[in-house]
């Protein structure tokens, strides 16, 4: 997303989710997070879904690809 683009929620069909044998802990995905879903547990990031908008951000700034979707539906 560019620079001062409204975040929408619901841009993404399921939540996301961190693979973390590709995070290296860099935090741009939950500096970048507007929902504050996003912590850093030990030496990698976790979403916690249940909070989480599906905006996307998180996708778009992780330099490691870290971060997809998963299959489902996002929690209430």
């Amino acid at each position: 997303m560019a620079a001062g683009e409204a975040v929408r929620a619901g841009l993404l069909e399921h939540s996301p989710t961190v693979r973390a044998e590709l995070c290296t802990g860099c935090t741009q995905c939950l500096l970048t997070c507007p929902a504050g879903t996003i912590e850093r547990r030990g030496l990698k990031c976790e979403i916690i879904p249940k909070g989480c908008i599906r905006c996307g951000r998180c996708l778009t700034m992780c330099p490691n690809e870290a971060i997809r979707e998963v299959n489902g539906p996002a929690p209430p």
